[in-house]
């Protein structure tokens, strides 16, 4: 199948407003190249320096976002969406969005489908967890291993918002909880609380793929589908979805979206978190970690602990 690329420029702090434009499309399965995540990658030899292409190595310092969108009608629709949202965007002149110059191309879905495998092996994520690609044998040594194949879907643990989400999780004990994972992506944070004996957990996401790859990553970690339930949909959109989650009760709440999302799903939360659960919200870049903060406050949170790694910001609380 031949795919519409969309490749935006921006900066970090601009990459989270661009997902918002992409999430408002229906759009949940992208890319964000940071130069600043490959110097990590390189300063702790996560890659061989010798077996990173010249072309991953700008100079030119913008934050990559890409979108892969299918060339039927939905996928051309989404395509006029994100390119009249960027443009709204690029006409509020806010310099710290950067250029948002968009390029277009088409590509193959096995160029894309496959090419990032080589970047992608073994790592240690806080004191627990050891993510490995599932076409890697690795063994845990003392941690716990998360087999993650993403394929499409966000969610390898070396975004800096699922790292600190695994980090918080590992430190909330999920033993015998509930846990509900909003915007599960590729399912990985639901896994890990699977393998560290979490009762039972929801996981949801918007994008049919992505469910479809939590579910199959899940298998390959050996937890049951009555372990692990996926579900598809939109609770801000489908009232029987969010219904059918605002009766249920939740030891542990991860919500790795965005700021606003995160914002307009606190009154569910609210209702299904359990009265001594906690929440953990991540996805949120720095210029949002206030305005998430003071939705938090509106709605009856109170902040435990504020986790921070580069300008990305997990907020662990609990009911006030």
């Amino acid at each position: 199948m031949k795919f519409n690329e969309i490749t935006i420029h921006t900066t970090t702090a601009g990459s989270e407003v661009i997902s918002g434009v992409l999430f408002n499309e229906g759009i949940t399965c992208f890319s964000v190249d940071d130069p600043r995540d490959l110097a990590e990658l390189l300063e702790n030899k996560y890659v061989p320096f010798d077996y990173v292409e010249d072309g991953l190595l700008r100079e030119d310092g913008d934050v990559l976002v890409r979108v892969y969108l299918a060339e039927n009608e939905q996928g051309l629709l989404q395509l006029e969406g994100v390119l009249a949202g960027v443009e709204k965007l690029k006409q509020t002149g806010e310099d710290w969005l950067g250029s948002l110059e968009t390029e277009l191309s088409v590509t193959d879905e096995k160029d894309w489908e496959n090419n990032w495998k080589q970047y992608f092996h073994p790592l240690p994520i806080g004191e627990k967890f050891l993510v490995v690609p599932s076409w890697e044998k690795e063994e845990g040594n003392g941690r716990t291993v998360i087999e993650i194949d993403p394929a499409s879907s966000f969610g390898t643990g070396r975004h800096e918002t699922t790292a600190l989400c695994l980090e918080a999780l590992e430190n909330l004990s999920p033993e015998n909880k509930n846990v509900l994972d909003m915007g599960c992506g590729s399912g990985i944070l639901g896994i890990g609380a699977a393998l560290l004996g979490a009762k039972h957990i929801d996981a949801v996401d918007i994008d049919m793929v992505a469910t479809r790859i939590a579910d199959e990553n899940a298998e390959k970690n050996g937890v049951d589908k009555s372990v692990m339930e996926v579900y598809c949909g939109n609770v801000l959109t489908d009232k029987a979805l969010w219904d059918s989650f605002a009766e249920k009760k939740y030891g542990i709440i991860l919500a790795n979206i965005v700021a606003d999302i995160i914002s307009d799903m606190l009154p569910l939360f609210d209702s299904c978190l359990e009265p001594d659960g906690r929440m953990v919200c991540s996805g949120i870049i720095s210029p949002r970690k206030e305005f998430v903060l003071d939705a938090l406050k509106n709605n009856g949170f109170a902040v435990e602990e504020l986790k921070e790694k580069n300008d990305w910001v997990a907020i662990v609380c609990k009911k006030a």
